[in-house]
């Protein structure tokens, strides 16, 4: 079933209108037709899958089928230090799929990048939503060190591959924790420094060789969510 994101989809209606730009790839790219169904996507934890009842060059017409309401089952929010811009897309659409509420890009004093564009960004998260039928989309921040809210975090998972004091127990209690992951470089000194001084900071070294940015990522998540099934 092909997937589409609608930002002001609402419980309510039984028959749904589209008409914007991005009718385009429903059309000519993915070729939709009638008959065929569509689940739409708000990414505030509400899904609707519907039956395309009439296609006409500018305008979809649907009709409501079914009707979902997520929950969040984690809350796990992400600082990413930006990595160059393909690693960073791979990693926008990763934290998409593996379901984190809050994404805190920072650009980080080994960043070989500036911040991309809002737009930008919006679109390739929206991608991901619709590639993996994620009920929500995560919010985006530019931000730096200072304006993490550190305090608000039961666990901090910090992947340092230069920890001594590696510590691999992600802790089992559902609790919201974030997930630290550098760039390319690693963190400087003073960065480490900062990072250490945290409250409920937990350091992770992995056995593996040096990491890409997006598989770190996604090793990462991946310990935050076996802590939940444990």
């Amino acid at each position: 079933m092909r997937a589409y994101f609608l930002e002001s989809l609402v419980e309510k209606d039984d028959y749904i209108l589209l008409v914007d730009e991005s009718l385009h790839h429903l059309l000519r790219v993915a070729r939709l037709s009638t008959s065929e169904e569509v689940l739409l996507l708000n990414g505030r934890g509400l899904q609707v899958r519907t039956l395309v009842m009439n296609i006409s060059k500018k305008e979809i017409h649907l009709k409501t089928l079914a009707v979902f309401n997520y929950q969040r089952k984690y809350q796990f929010d992400l600082a990413l230090c930006m990595p160059k811009r393909e690693a960073l897309e791979l990693c926008l659409k990763e934290a998409t799929e593996l379901g984190f509420e809050n994404i805190h890009l920072i650009k980080s004093d080994f960043s070989q990048m500036k911040f991309p564009e809002r737009e930008r960004v919006h679109k390739l998260i929206i991608s991901g939503v619709e590639q993996s039928n994620a009920p929500y989309a995560p919010h985006l921040f530019f931000s730096n060190w200072d304006q993490i809210p550190w305090s608000s975090y039961h666990e901090v998972l910090l992947l340092d591959s230069q920890s001594k004091r590696s510590n691999w127990a992600v802790t089992t209690v559902p609790s919201k924790k974030l997930l630290v992951v550098g760039p390319e470089g690693g963190f400087s000194l003073t960065e480490l420094n900062y990072l250490y001084s945290q409250k409920n900071i937990r350091p992770i070294t992995l056995p593996t060789p040096i990491l890409r940015t997006p598989t770190a990522l996604a090793v990462g998540a991946g310990m935050m969510i076996q802590s939940l099934l444990n």
